[in-house]
């Protein structure tokens, strides 16, 4: 009996020094957050202090310089990749780096040179066709022209030996020999410049033949992209993000990679469009590289689009498209690596800032509930700059100012019958 006594009595003391424990806890914790009014209400102490606003941003390393690798201009038609140098690889100078498949420009150019021969034969059919007529309607203007001589030498005109119908009759002849050698005339200048029509048509299509063989050739010569000098081949991404790859189609002119210079390089990173206000040239960031833990490095924003764009055609949410330069040497680091940077859009130094939560809407007027007394006022205040978490107080509040960081006014929820659990404060 006297060791049961004994056991439940030691079984107390720990009970009680446990409570103990978790009061000394939740009041640790309290304390840290500022401290808790008779009534229930959570307050703080507004004190001058650093006020800092960063903002978290994605993107990737690039080449300040590099040399672009274009699809060859002078190509003038699509062409489709069948070789292709792996992105990230390391390229030698007049190493191939991408060729295109020559089926294209092969049917091209035989598509060309037959248009070529088909014109030229135009071309010989037409002079020939000339020549003939030429020659044809020459040999009738002599007919005509001779007929007419004739009927001009012997014309009969004299009424007392010929009769009135004969010298009618004569002058028909006369006028019908006339106007076949007139006719025979304008056909044959007719037919001369018909034949050279003829003749400027084929030339026509024999131009674009020869035109059309040319720019065949251009891209059988083209077919190769050498790598302009040694270096990393990065290639192009397009607005998905995706880079080219075998059986891609690809313009002329198109970028398809770079070889960057590897002694200079920029991170590009791109800042949600809420959180820009502010961003500029000039401000300091500090960024790591994904995959390398415990490594971070400087860098200062030397360039903002003043716009902001979307990345993915399929999300409507925009970013501002910045670049950081980076302040040492990259050493180690390579175009193309993740980066997650931070930028600091704003700080400043003995400022008296207070959490988001102590602010409040009232009549229309942004004020904060200072503690008077017993009791709180409501203190209409201005605000200067603000972060995710706290306000930067223009006017209205003085150093050691406490504030409640609920609205005291505000009733606080009941606990439903039965519950058993205390309420929160309501919001």
């Amino acid at each position: 009996m006297r060791e049961r006594l004994r056991r439940a009595f030691a079984d107390r003391r720990w009970r009680a020094a446990g409570a103990g424990t978790l009061v000394l806890l939740a009041l640790a914790g309290f304390g840290f957050l500022g401290s808790i009014e008779p009534d229930g209400v959570a307050t703080v102490q507004v004190k001058p202090g650093r006020f800092v606003r960063e903002v978290e941003a994605r993107g990737s390393l690039k080449a300040v310089k590099a040399t672009p690798i274009l699809v060859p201009p002078e190509s003038g038609r699509q062409q489709k990749v069948a070789f292709l140098v792996k992105d990230g690889a390391f390229v030698k100078a007049g190493e191939t780096v991408v060729e295109f498949d020559p089926y294209d420009a092969e049917r091209e150019a035989a598509d060309g040179k037959a248009d070529l021969t088909s014109a030229q034969a135009k071309i010989e059919k037409a002079r020939a066709e000339g020549t003939k007529n030429e020659a044809a309607l020459g040999l009738d203007k002599e007919v005509a022209k001779e007929q007419l001589d004739g009927a001009e030498s012997f014309k009969l005109t004299d009424e007392s030996l010929y009769s009135r119908h004969q010298i009618i009759e004569s002058q028909l002849d006369r006028d019908l020999f006339k106007a076949k050698a007139d006719v025979a005339e304008k056909k044959l200048k007719a037919s001369g410049k018909l034949s050279s029509t003829d003749v400027a048509l084929g030339e026509i299509d024999a131009g674009k033949a020869r035109l059309k063989v040319q720019i065949a050739e251009k891209g059988l010569r083209s077919l190769r992209i050498q790598a302009p000098h040694d270096g990393l081949l990065v290639l192009e991404r397009n607005w998905r993000g995706e880079v080219p790859s075998i059986g891609d189609t690809l313009w002329p002119g198109q970028k398809v990679a770079e070889v960057p210079d590897l002694t200079k390089l920029e991170a590009k990173v791109f800042v949600l469009e809420a959180d820009g206000a502010g961003l500029k040239e000039g401000q300091k960031a500090r960024f790591a590289i994904e995959g390398r833990p415990g490594e971070e490095y400087e860098g200062t924003v030397s360039r903002v689009e003043p716009l902001a764009k979307t990345r993915d055609w399929q999300s409507p949410v925009k970013y501002f498209e910045t670049t950081l330069s980076l302040t040492k040497d990259p050493g180690t680091l390579k175009p193309g690596q993740k980066v997650r940077a931070v930028l600091r859009l704003d700080e400043a130094d003995g400022v008296l800032s207070i959490p988001r939560g102590a602010l409040f809407e009232k009549d229309g007027k942004r004020v904060v509930y200072r503690r008077n007394g017993s009791g709180f006022e409501a203190i209409e205040v201005t605000t200067a700059r603000q972060s995710i978490s706290h306000l930067v107080v223009g006017s209205g509040l003085a150093a050691g100012d406490v504030i409640a960081l609920r609205d005291p006014s505000a009733k606080r929820q009941q606990p439903s019958a039965g519950s058993g659990a205390p309420s929160g404060p309501s919001t």
